[in-house]
């Protein structure tokens, strides 16, 4: 009998000790930099700095018990196609992401969260005299999807490494009316490095 109960209490103590910790939800603040490159801003990755193809923006975050959650991004690239004296440009982004994420190391101290994610938003780009380009402005329907990693020196601050791809749905009128026109999607890709806040 003692035996029997030796054992249970044994069986016991070691379903306590493997049982994995209840899982909760993270809140996430990421303000970031970076630089776009590809598609129309018109730089390849290893120029896009020397060109000051950059960007900043925040992501805000939530992350369920699980390895699903959401994003909210608002980045804004200051000189996207370049710089003039006859004008500016610029692009606007905001889109809702849905993230796959597994976090290795769990989700207090240390940890690695390797995630991808798709998402639906709007792109706004902006141009005011730029040379030979239409003055534009206006909101177009778009999509993203990338992906990253995220790495946690404590419970509460961290890193971000990312790489996304945005795209409008419909097309753009870029070029001098009347003479010639190139109606085309808006797209570009986004590097960026960001300071994560997990609470």
């Amino acid at each position: 009998m003692r035996l029997k109960q030796t054992f249970a209490a044994a069986l016991l103590a070691t379903a306590l000790v493997l049982a994995p910790a209840t899982a909760r939800a993270d809140g996430l603040l990421i303000p970031f930099m970076g630089v776009n490159f590809a598609g129309d801003s018109g730089e390849e990755l290893e120029n896009a700095l020397d060109a000051s193809r950059f960007n900043w923006g925040a992501s805000f975050g939530y992350m369920g018990g699980g390895v699903f959650g959401l994003e909210g991004d608002i980045g804004y690239s200051p000189d996207f196609f370049g710089k003039t004296d006859l004008g500016g440009s610029s692009v606007l982004t905001i889109t809702g992401n849905l993230i796959l994420g597994i976090p290795f190391g769990g989700q207090s101290g240390f940890g690695i969260r390797p995630y991808g994610l798709i998402g639906v938003g709007l792109i706004r780009p902006n141009l005011e005299g730029f040379g030979d380009l239409t003055e534009l402005e206006e909101n177009e329907f778009a999509w993203d999807f990338g992906g990253g990693v995220m790495i946690f020196f404590g419970t509460n601050i961290g890193m971000r490494a990312d790489l996304r791809y945005f795209r409008t749905f419909g097309d753009l009128e870029f070029g001098v009316p009347d003479f010639t026109s190139d109606d085309e999607p808006l797209d570009f890709a986004r590097a960026s490095a960001g300071l994560v806040l997990r609470f």
